[in-house]
């Protein structure tokens, strides 16, 4: 017991007795009455008592009531210290703690609020669960791989949320052999790479599950094997051509003028053919990969319809078909690539051409609204199945029909990428039998729907 509580206790004891004493000699001279002498005692006694009972139990009071604070979540708590002895240091180290407290909780949060924000913004799926297979927790990237809430599976089972037998049966094997599992599988349209890692070590274990979705990956693998085998197709045919061609003028036809010169003439086009499909290649690759740099400049998209009208009529008349316009005079000047445009232009206009039939109709029409420049290219033609129209801005792709009239494939692929580097997008639509509408937007940017259409001369 330190000095000073036992001087609070001794004075207030020794002082009673002094009292005492004097009543007794009071009461030996007869100047008082032993009830009274007794009623002062037992009174002075409550007082003492009552006083000991303030400095002792006040704090102790103070400390419960702000310990009972901290346990509701209360942790700034503070007691006043107003002593140095025993009670005063509990007080002080009281204070320490509930600082200590207050800290190791922000930190906690903090880690805490850091932890949220990387499961937050994976891109892969993370799930954890505990032995029994609960789930734990759960990032937003795995509610969207398995359109679920966090809210809503949390303490479920795994496959009650999951629906998936592989990744339990892979849970299951990581849990009981305390080892981690992989495997890639397809799960809810996706096809992703699975990972059961065991933690917490001991005769149980939770498991954290991490979900990475390949779809894109391997739909780029499939894309890049069906380009190849298209390429591949694609050349294979052209190149036998020529060989068969060069064979045979090797063989027979080499001193026939006519066979000869018809041989040379089929050959060059076998090889414009192939160099048409190397450049579109070449030009679609620097397109995608945004190494095609737009050298734009304000054009009127009617002036350019016009011209390519005007190029492409000779194929027009020998098809034995009529094109016509319903341009809008009222068409805002744009900031386009002036020969990209064009070239979509044109692989539109010859598209409509090709599969047409003698006698069909080709409109040309341009419109506008706020935000785009609208052209439209609408056919009487052949028109595209609903299975091809999906399918139509691939590259390489071609409807059953067209195969038989040549072409690489590739110009509705390079329109595509071309009207989208510039901002815009191009659709169809299509009824087999009764024609196709190629349509395109171009943005209407700030800075040209202000210039002076009449300053600007025809391209």
């Amino acid at each position: 017991m330190s000095r000073r509580i036992y001087w609070k206790i001794t004075i207030p004891i020794m002082a009673l007795l002094l009292l005492a004493i004097a009543l007794v000699i009071l009461v030996k001279n007869k100047s008082i009455d032993i009830i009274s002498a007794l009623i002062i005692i037992v009174t002075f006694f409550i007082l003492i008592a009552i006083l000991l009972a303030l400095q002792i139990t006040r704090p102790v009071m103070e400390i419960t009531k702000a310990a009972e604070e901290i346990a509701g979540g209360k942790l700034d708590q503070q007691i006043p210290v107003r002593t140095n002895d025993e009670i005063g240091r509990l007080a002080h180290a009281f204070n320490e703690m509930s600082q200590s407290l207050q800290q190791t909780m922000a930190t906690i949060l903090d880690e805490r609020s850091n932890l949220e924000t990387v499961l937050s913004n994976l891109t892969d799926g993370i799930v954890m669960t505990d032995p029994e297979e609960k789930i734990l927790l759960a990032n937003p990237a795995a509610e969207r791989l398995f359109n679920f809430k966090e809210i809503n599976i949390t303490g479920h089972s795994l496959i009650e949320a999951l629906h998936d037998y592989e990744i339990d049966e892979m849970v299951k094997k990581s849990i009981s052999s305390g080892g981690e599992q992989t495997a890639q599988l397809e799960s809810n349209g996706r096809f992703l790479r699975v990972v059961a890692v065991p933690i917490s070590p001991g005769k149980s274990y939770a498991t954290l599950v991490l979900f990475q979705d390949l779809t894109e990956l391997k739909n780029m693998q499939t894309m890049r094997r069906e380009l190849i085998g298209n390429i591949s197709h694609d050349l294979r045919t052209p190149l036998a051509g020529i060989k068969a061609m060069v064979e045979t003028l090797q063989d027979t036809a080499i001193n026939d003028k006519k066979a000869t010169l018809n041989f040379l003439t089929r050959i060059d086009n076998e090889v414009d053919r192939l160099t048409q499909m190397v450049t579109e290649l070449t030009e679609l690759s620097r397109i995608e990969s945004g190494r095609a740099e737009l050298q734009k400049k304000p054009i009127n998209i009617n002036f350019l319809i016009q011209e390519v009208i005007s190029q492409m009529s000779p194929l027009v008349d020998s098809h034995r078909l009529i094109i016509t316009t319903s341009l809008n005079p009222n068409v805002p000047i744009i900031n386009i690539d002036k020969d990209r445009i064009r070239q979509t232009i044109v692989n539109l206009i010859h598209n409509a051409i090709k599969f047409n039939h003698p006698g069909g109709k080709i409109l040309i029409s341009t419109s506008y609204d706020v935000t785009f420049v609208i052209v439209d290219v609408a056919d009487t033609g052949t028109g595209i199945s609903e299975v091809d129209i999906p399918h139509i801005f691939e590259r390489f792709y071609k409807a059953d029909k067209a195969r038989s009239q040549g072409g690489s494939g590739l110009g509705l692929a390079i329109a595509k990428h071309t009207i989208q580097a510039h901002g815009g997008n191009i659709s169809v639509k299509s009824e087999e039998g009764k024609g196709s509408t190629f349509s395109f937007n171009l943005p209407i940017g700030a800075n040209t729907n202000s210039l002076n259409q009449q300053n600007l001369t025809k391209i």
